[in-house]
């Protein structure tokens, strides 16, 4: 919520076989002034009646033939828009730009008359979004309930009309007792800038604690099943909660004794498949290194064997070389040679004592491999029998540690059903345990919920209230502007919350006579806009007072009279001094001092056809 205030532009009625009748409006001080029945105070209706009061407007003579009414305004931060509504009431059109006078030539946006809370296309939505404060609630009554800010809400404090200006009420309230809270409320919401939304109504705690009462109720009969159900649940078991916390106490030993025993049964089965794993892998072992054994013995057979052909080719060898050295010479059986031609010291191939020879030393080669194979398959043959020997022996162990095994395997197999079935017991014991503790948590609840529900509803809503130091403050801005028009007994003023009104010199405002009541009623309602400017709250930025100085020509007594004070002069200089950037406009009979007249927006109805401008409406 921010000050972005609106500026009236101008007012005008038409009609078909009518001349426009329409009056303008600038920034600063505006003064309209004049004799009776010139229509000044019907200007007032009308802004009224154009900013959406739901009230049809005034019939006066002077209106016959004007069927519609303009109402022409500017907002601070956006373009000029002109509303028009029927002079007999209903909608409005909306129409962009200044169209006080002449045929729009563009397409209206109708606006709905009455607020409606979250509607968008009301006038009332569409005024409150140019002053920027939308979605805002205020307080509705005193359970706390609240309503929909709607501008007419905010046209009450600032469109004075005559007879509501000298009333013996606050200006901040309408003097109906229904809308006395949101009256208030609203006075609240422009000082502070911050709604009711956050208000919760005596009929929703009321109807929340009555959900809860009944949500509660649901509850213990939800509860009351739960219990019957658990109940012969409980029944089944046939035990009672006694019995029940015995028997688990007495499983619970009997499961830890079990235990033991399946521990100690189960370390001494681990030790010995340990130790029979240890023997199996020597086992294995061995077995492999026997088989290795008798691969190599299979291949050294082979070779043996091989070695005895090379022996016996060999033999040959030499045994034939043998015999062909001791017969006659004769021509070399390998190269031809003739013995005489023979060359016994030179080697060559047909040397035959040369190859007796080299035969003679493989069979000695062969024949010591032959041996050394022997002894080496010989020294297998031994290892194969230690191996054989140490398997023989391993065997016995191994039987006697499968046998341990098998013996103790067989009691951990029941040690283990008998464990399972008392763990199986026990869980069926604690199960009924457990159903017993959950009726008691059940029956607790029910309990609990049912002193919930016996509860009075008690609503406790704090009445609108504003802090003592704003409203210190607000009665300060009041107090500024009656000094600066020199009002009397105005060095003591303060606002009273009883009567929602300020006390001026001790004396309630409303316990003057009607004209200071008329001008104490501008103070507070100026002294309003100001104080939100100052502030830069939200404020619809324009004042339009009907008859403030009654003091002057219609007092009720002489302590009503003002006259022969200069509170008129400093009146008017005071509002042409101090709002010049904003909007007043001021309705009175009697004319403002002649050398301010040049420095505000003056209109002078003259009701003389012939001198001036007659009135509002043109002289027929």
């Amino acid at each position: 919520m921010t000050w972005n205030p609106l500026q009236l532009r101008g007012i005008s009625f038409s009609g078909p076989y009518k001349d426009p009748a329409f009056l303008e409006f600038q920034t600063g001080l505006n003064v309209i002034c004049g004799a009776s029945d010139t229509g000044k105070s019907f200007i007032v209706e009308a802004i009224d009646f154009l900013l959406g009061a739901q009230d049809p407007l005034r019939h006066i003579p002077e209106r016959d033939g004007y069927d519609r009414a303009r109402l022409v305004l500017e907002p601070t931060d956006g373009e000029v828009f002109t509303l028009e509504r029927s002079t007999d009431g209903g909608d409005f059109r909306k129409f962009e730009g200044d169209w006080l006078l002449g045929n729009p030539n563009v397409q209206p946006h109708i606006l709905g008359q009455k607020h409606v809370g979250g509607k968008k296309d009301t006038l009332s939505s569409y005024l409150l979004s140019t002053i920027e404060i939308t979605d805002q609630r205020v307080r509705k009554n005193q359970k706390g309930e609240t309503v929909s800010l709607s501008f007419r809400n905010l046209v009450k404090l600032v469109v004075v009309q005559e007879s509501d200006i000298t009333k013996r009420l606050s200006p901040f309230l309408s003097g109906q007792n229904i809308s006395k809270t949101v009256d208030y409320s609203v006075f609240k919401l422009l000082l502070t800038g911050v709604d009711d939304s956050a208000l919760v109504g005596q009929a929703q705690i009321q109807n929340a604690q009555e959900s809860t009462r009944q949500n509660n109720i649901a509850k213990v009969e939800l509860i009351n099943e739960l219990i019957q159900e658990l109940e012969t649940e409980i029944h089944q078991f046939g035990i009672n909660r006694t019995e029940a916390e015995v028997q688990l106490s007495q499983l619970k030993a009997q499961s830890e004794a079990q235990e033991e025993i399946l521990n100690r049964s189960e370390r001494e089965l681990n030790d010995r498949i340990i130790r029979r794993r240890a023997i199996m892998e020597r086992l294995e072992g061995f077995s492999t290194r026997i088989n290795e054994i008798a691969s190599l013995l299979s291949r050294f057979e082979l070779l043996k064997e091989h070695y005895q052909i090379d022996i016996e080719r060999l033999a040959a060898i030499e045994e034939s070389g043998s015999l062909f050295v001791h017969l006659e010479r004769t021509p070399c059986p390998l190269c031809g040679s003739l013995p005489d031609e023979q060359h016994q010291s030179v080697i060559c191939d047909g040397d035959v004592a040369s190859v007796v020879y080299a035969a003679t030393a493989e069979i000695a080669k062969v024949e010591k491999l032959l041996r050394e194979l022997d002894q080496t398959a010989e020294d297998l043959r031994d290892e194969v029998e230690e191996l054989t020997a140490q398997r023989e022996r391993l065997n016995p162990e191994f039987q006697i540690l499968n046998q341990e095994i098998q013996e103790i395997s067989s009691p951990i197999r029941d040690a283990q059903n008998i464990f399972s079935e008392i763990v199986k017991q026990s869980g069926d014991i604690q199960r009924a345990i457990d159903t017993f503790n959950r009726v008691e948590q059940l029956r607790d609840k029910r309990v609990e919920f049912l002193a919930e529900t016996e509860k009075p509803i008690k609503v406790v809503i704090p009445p609108v209230s504003l802090s003592t130091s704003l409203l210190d403050l607000f009665a300060q801005k009041v107090q500024h502007l009656l000094q600066s028009w020199d009002f009397p007994d105005s060095n003591r003023v303060h606002f009273s919350e009883d009567i929602k009104d300020i006390v001026i010199g001790g004396q309630p405002r409303t316990s003057s006579g009607k004209g200071l009541r008329a001008i104490t009623h501008a103070a507070m309602t100026i002294g309003l806009m100001e104080f939100c400017k100052e502030r830069n709250l939200s404020h619809p930025g324009f004042v339009v007072l009907d008859s403030p100085l009654l003091a002057y020509y219609k007092p009720e007594s002489e302590e009503d009279s003002l006259q022969g004070s200069d509170l008129k002069v400093r009146f008017y200089n005071y509002l042409a001094d101090n709002h010049s950037d904003s909007q007043i406009t001021i309705i009175e009979n009697e004319h403002p001092p002649d050398d301010l007249k040049n420095r505000i927006t003056f209109t002078h109805f003259t009701k003389n056809p012939d001198s001036g401008r007659y009135g509002l409406f043109p002289h027929v």
